[in-house]
C-alpha cells in the first residue's frame, strides 16, 4: 500500500461541504472507505473503485451497511463515468499524471479532486506563467476550474511532504485527446522557452492553448 494515506475526519467534513448533494458519485480510489462512507450519506449513489486487495477488504467491511454504494475491485481508469456522475478523487499524488490522461481521453464532465498543490498550479496556469506547461495546455482547453481548499500535509496520516489542493472543474469542450496527442503537447511544451514557429515574437510558454495546437498540427476543439 505504498503512497497510501488517509485524511483526518475534520478535513473530510470540510471537503464534503463543497460536494453537491443528492448526486451520483464516481469515486476513484475508495482506500479505507472513509470518504466513501461520508459521500454515501449525502449522495444518491456512490460507485467507488479500489484496486488494492487489502484496502478493498477494509472498505468492503466499512461500507457493508451502506445500500447506495457500489464498490468495485478494479482500476477506475478502466471505466468511463456516466454523464450525470460527479468524479471524486483523493488519489495518491503519484497518480496525478495518469488522472490527467484519463480525464482528457474520456468525457468526464464534473470533477472534485484533491491533488498535490504544485500539480494543481500547473493545471490551472495561464499563458505567460513559468508554471505553464503541457498539462496546463490540455487542462485549460478542456476545463474551467476553481480552487476550493488548501489542505496542509498534517491533514493526512501519514503526512506527505507536500501540501494538497482541493479543486472543482467543469468541462468546457465536447472533445477528447488521445495518448499520442497528449504526449505531443507535453513534449512540445517541455521546451517552453523556445520561440514559436507560427507566432512571431512569442515563446512557447506565451502561447494560447489553441495556438499550441496549431504549432504541432492538431485541430482545435
Amino acid at each position: 500500500m505504498k503512497d497510501t494515506r488517509f485524511m483526518k475526519e475534520s478535513y473530510i467534513k470540510e471537503v464534503l461541504e463543497y460536494i453537491p448533494k443528492n448526486r451520483k458519485i464516481f469515486e476513484i480510489g475508495a482506500g479505507y472507505g472513509n470518504f466513501t462512507f461520508e459521500l454515501a450519506k449525502i449522495s444518491e449513489r456512490v460507485r467507488a473503485f479500489e484496486i488494492n486487495d487489502a484496502l478493498f477488504k477494509l472498505s468492503t467491511k466499512k461500507l457493508s451497511k451502506m445500500n447506495n454504494v457500489i464498490l468495485i475491485k478494479d482500476n477506475a481508469f478502466n471505466y468511463i463515468p456516466e454523464n450525470d456522475e460527479i468524479v471524486f478523487s483523493d488519489l495518491p499524488f503519484s497518480k496525478s499524471r495518469e488522472f490527467l490522461s484519463w480525464i482528457a481521453k474520456n468525457y468526464v464532465w464534473e470533477i472534485y479532486a484533491v491533488v498535490q498543490s504544485e500539480f494543481y498550479e500547473k493545471l490551472a496556469s495561464k499563458p505567460g506563467s513559468k508554471r505553464y506547461t503541457g498539462v496546463s495546455v490540455v487542462f485549460n482547453i478542456l476545463f474551467d476550474s476553481k480552487k476550493l481548499l488548501e489542505i496542509p500535509s498534517d491533514a493526512y496520516i501519514p503526512p506527505p511532504r507536500v501540501h494538497a489542493t482541493f479543486f472543482m472543474a467543469k468541462r468546457l469542450k465536447n472533445c477528447v485527446f488521445n495518448e499520442k496527442n497528449l504526449n505531443s503537447i507535453i513534449t512540445y511544451m517541455s521546451k517552453h522557452n523556445e520561440e514559436s514557429m507560427f507566432f512571431p515574437k512569442k515563446r512557447r510558454f506565451q502561447l494560447h492553448p489553441d495556438e499550441v495546437l496549431k504549432e504541432i498540427g492538431l485541430q482545435t476543439c
